[in-house]
């Protein structure tokens, strides 16, 4: 990865990271270059559910495709099923870097992995109503998913060997 590239991605993650913070519901940490699969993670600010997840951003100055109207950004298939395999919820932001604008979606098996990204769930600056909507509804996936496994009475119950 060259020069040129880092500095995308890093503005990339600068931008994801400002988005998803805007409203306070998530705190977003970056994992740094250690971390080759996913680049963030995202807590629900939320004492009742301080629930986790992983993203992974990917950041491109190329636009959109235009008959499919989706971000021309590319999450490996290699990447892509390591983003599987985290026993945490996954997901992939999509950053438009001309824009400012960030789309995200899951990463999980029933996912689309496309060598594009679909233009919705978007978080945008000029979009308020839209961007709190997504926020809300990444909130909700993320509360149910955990949930749904029912960490809270597993770790209750769970009897460690330390």
């Amino acid at each position: 990865m060259g020069k040129t590239s880092n500095i995308v991605g890093d503005r990339g993650e600068n931008i994801f990271r400002t988005r998803i913070t805007q409203y306070g519901l998530f705190s977003a940490y970056f994992l740094g270059e250690k971390a080759p699969i996913e680049d963030i993670l995202l807590e629900i600010n939320d004492d009742k559910t301080p629930y986790s997840c992983l993203i992974q951003v990917k950041t491109t100055e190329k636009g959109y495709y235009k008959k499919k109207k989706t971000l021309k950004v590319n999450v490996t298939k290699k990447k892509f099923e390591a983003l599987l395999k985290r026993p945490l919820p996954t997901y992939v932001a999509g950053v438009d870097l001309n824009n400012e604008v960030v789309f995200i979606t899951p990463a999980f098996n029933n996912s689309d992995r496309q060598s594009s990204m679909k233009t919705t769930n978007k978080l945008d600056f000029s979009d308020p109503v839209v961007t709190k909507n997504t926020l809300n509804e990444l909130k909700t996936d993320i509360i149910m998913y955990w949930d749904q496994i029912k960490v809270s009475s597993f770790k209750s119950t769970y009897k460690s060997r330390l």
